[in-house]
């Protein structure tokens, strides 16, 4: 293809590629299902409306309704880090993924700003889905200027209640 005198090439996905494709993201899927169905003794339980701690790749189930929740992703964190004055607080957010008994896994998104602490209770965002009310009330650690960040060392503390 030419526009302008350049070359441009367009990639077109052929059928084996596309197959690949399909069974990674069934694998996928099937991984998070699979993950739903733990046995009971592998699980580590909190109940409902009580702050809980989640490292990187963890997950809980939440008593008293049984659903599982855990803790996939940072997607991004531009936190204004704590040794720097920052024209704006900034923002980061990590990917949950919550699965209710005999259903798939949902993804959601959990924001929280910079310089919201655990006790700031007026600041933290909430994310109202499937019933429930989700708040990521802190996510450690916090940024450091000049500090290398391995996402998979981060730890989320959330809250849950039911949206009433």
């Amino acid at each position: 293809m030419s526009l302008n005198g350049k070359n441009k090439t367009i990639y077109k996905m052929n059928n084996s590629n596309q197959k690949f494709l399909a069974i990674c993201l069934l694998l996928l899927f099937l991984t998070l299902i699979a993950t739903c169905d733990n046995e009971e003794s592998e699980n580590v339980y909190v109940n409902l409306n009580e702050i809980f701690t989640l490292k990187f790749g963890e997950c809980v189930t939440v008593k008293p309704d049984n659903f599982d929740i855990g803790y996939c992703e940072v997607i991004s964190d531009s936190r204004c880090p704590t040794n720097l004055m920052c024209f704006w607080e900034g923002v980061a957010e990590i990917k949950v993924w919550i699965c209710e008994p005999g259903q798939a896994a949902n993804l959601i998104k959990l924001p929280i700003y910079g310089y919201v602490a655990l006790e700031d209770t007026m600041k933290h965002v909430t994310v109202d889905t499937l019933g429930y009310r989700f708040s990521l009330l802190q996510l450690d650690p916090y940024p450091y200027e000049h500090e290398e960040r391995d996402y998979s060392e981060y730890e989320a503390t959330i809250f849950i209640s039911n949206i009433n």
